[in-house]
């Protein structure tokens, strides 16, 4: 039978995709001050009963901590360590269920990406992975079924 089931998708972090990270948290850090400026203009330039003063205030301020929140993330990210494996969203799968299969290994699947390339595919137990990252691990003489990270 075949069923979906969420697949969870993994980016090892690289200097670019920390840049990437960054780029789009400031991206959204401008549009929020963008969007507070705009509303600081409206409380200004109208009288205060043609508009809903206190709504607008209550979302300049919601606003702001969305702000300060996305600056604490954009300190994270700089911290991120090459290697390291983050969540970046989830996609649907398909799986051939079969009877005797172990419900928590259907449903345990993820991709990792590293810059924009699949790297691993891990279902339940099992990892599969790229052949530049199975040369590595032989030339270096690692056991390891992880590629190390760097």
């Amino acid at each position: 039978m075949l069923i979906s089931r969420s697949v969870t998708v993994k980016a090892r972090v690289t200097p670019s995709l920390r840049a990437e990270l960054g780029a789009e948290m400031q991206r959204v850090i401008r549009d929020i001050d963008n969007e507070v400026a705009r509303i600081e203009k409206a409380l200004l330039s109208v009288p205060s009963t043609a508009i809903d003063a206190s709504g607008m205030l209550e979302t300049k301020h919601k606003l702001l901590a969305r702000k300060d929140t996305l600056l604490a993330n954009l300190k994270d990210i700089a911290n991120l360590e090459d290697g390291q494996e983050i969540a970046r969203g989830q996609i649907e799968g398909f799986y051939d269920l079969k009877v005797g299969d172990r419900w928590p290994e259907v449903m345990a699947c993820e991709v990792v990406v590293e810059d924009g390339v699949v790297i691993a595919i891990r279902e339940g137990n099992a990892i599969t992975l790229s052949l530049d990252y199975q040369n590595q691990s032989e030339t270096s003489g690692e056991d390891s079924q992880e590629p190390s990270g760097g």
